[in-house]
C-alpha cells in the first residue's frame, strides 16, 4: 500500500485530496463532527487524524478547537499538510510515520477522538490489526473513532475496502456504536461508483 501510496503522491495524482470541504459531503461531515462535540465540553481535547494526507481535515478539526496530531507514511503529503495548516493559521502536529507503529513515532497515549478517512481501506489484514492495536494503546477510554471505508470489493489497483466485521476483528477493545452511509455518494467520479461509503462510529470499551 504505501509504495503505491508514494507513488501517486509523488507524481500529483491524488485524487483523494480533491478539496472535500464543500458540498454535501462537507455538510455531513461537519454534522458528524458537531455529533463529537456535542458530547464534550471544549477544550474538546486532543484528536488523531490516521493517515492525514495533505491535513484537509487535521486542519479542520483545529479550526474547530482540537489539539490535533496527524500521521501519514508519505513525506510529501506531510510537507503539505503543514503547509495547510501555516495557512490556515492553526496549529497542528504533523508526524511521518506508520500508521501500525504510532508509539513508535512518538504518539502517546491520551487521545479522545480518532479520525481515519479511508486508511483502513488500503490495509492488509495484518496491518489492519496492527493499526487497532496501537490506536487501542494511545486512545483513552471512552474515546471515540470515526471510520471512512469503503465496501469490500475487486477493484483492480484501487482499494479493496472494509466490512464492519472486519473492522470490529482488527478493533476487539472497541464497539461500533453508530453507522451513517455517504450522503454524496451519486457525486463521486465514474470510477468510483461500484464503491459504497459508510461512516463508522466507535467507541474505546476499556
Amino acid at each position: 500500500m504505501s509504495l503505491w501510496y508514494k507513488i501517486l503522491y509523488q507524481i500529483g495524482v491524488t485524487p483523494w485530496e480533491e478539496d472535500p470541504t464543500i458540498g454535501a459531503a462537507a455538510e455531513q461531515i461537519s454534522a458528524l463532527f458537531d455529533r463529537e462535540e456535542n458530547e464534550r465540553q471544549p477544550p474538546f481535547g486532543q484528536a488523531l487524524d490516521l493517515g492525514c494526507g495533505s491535513g484537509i481535515w487535521s486542519v479542520q478539526l483545529a479550526m474547530r478547537g482540537w489539539q490535533v496530531t496527524g500521521v501519514d507514511i508519505v513525506s510529501k503529503a506531510i510537507r503539505q499538510a503543514r503547509k495547510r495548516a501555516k495557512t490556515a493559521n492553526v496549529e497542528v502536529r504533523f508526524i511521518q510515520g506508520d500508521v501500525t507503529a504510532l508509539r513508535a513515532v512518538g504518539i502517546e497515549p491520551g487521545y479522545q477522538f480518532i479520525v481515519d478517512f479511508e486508511c483502513f481501506n488500503h490495509l492488509n489484514e495484518v496491518q489492519r490489526k496492527a493499526v487497532g492495536h496501537e490506536v487501542s494503546a494511545i486512545a483513552v477510554p471512552g474515546a471515540t473513532m470515526l471510520m471512512l471505508v469503503w465496501t469490500p470489493g475487486r477493484r483492480g489497483p484501487l482499494p479493496p475496502g472494509a466490512s464492519r466485521s472486519e473492522i470490529e476483528v482488527a478493533f476487539p477493545r472497541w464497539s461500533i456504536i453508530q453507522e451513517d452511509g455517504y450522503v454524496a455518494q451519486s457525486a463521486l467520479p465514474p470510477w468510483l461508483k461500484n464503491v459504497n461509503l459508510c461512516f463508522y462510529r466507535l467507541r474505546h470499551d476499556i
